[in-house]
């Protein structure tokens, strides 16, 4: 057994389906009108990964897998697996329903331009919303 085995072993799975979401909101009606004129670079955290989200025009155009070198990111959220995979139910509990519920009680980390989140606060609640449909 190497050092590194004994790390895969405890690491956690990564909870968001992210790999999917630009397929996902490829052909979602409310998602582009909420963003009609959103450009932004989103950061995602999944516990010790990092996906990269660009957005141009309301629509998803790359999703990027970390390890990433310093991206260039306008708003950035990270939280652990677990409380994804709890946010991600079909019925969450009470305080993993919302993303802002996840902030309220400290489950997540949000950074960056929150003027721009406030701004596009719809789109980024029917983009994560997206992700808890069981199928695209």
């Amino acid at each position: 057994m190497t050092r590194f085995s004994f790390c895969a072993k405890v690491r956690t799975q990564m909870a968001l389906p992210l790999d999917t979401l630009q397929a996902r909101a490829s052909g979602d009606a409310q998602l582009a009108r909420f963003g009609l004129d959103l450009d932004c670079a989103l950061l995602i955290g999944d516990g010790d990964t990092d996906w990269l989200v660009e957005i141009a025009r309301g629509k998803v155009v790359r999703v990027t897998k970390g390890p990433l070198v310093m991206p260039k990111t306008d708003l950035r959220l990270r939280a652990a697996s677990e409380t994804w995979t709890r946010f991600l139910e079909p019925v969450p509990p009470p305080g993993y329903h919302d993303l802002l519920a996840l902030r309220r009680y400290r489950r997540i980390q949000i950074e960056g331009d929150i003027r721009l989140m406030s701004a596009y606060l719809f789109y980024l609640k029917r983009l994560f919303a997206l992700l808890r449909a069981p199928d695209a």
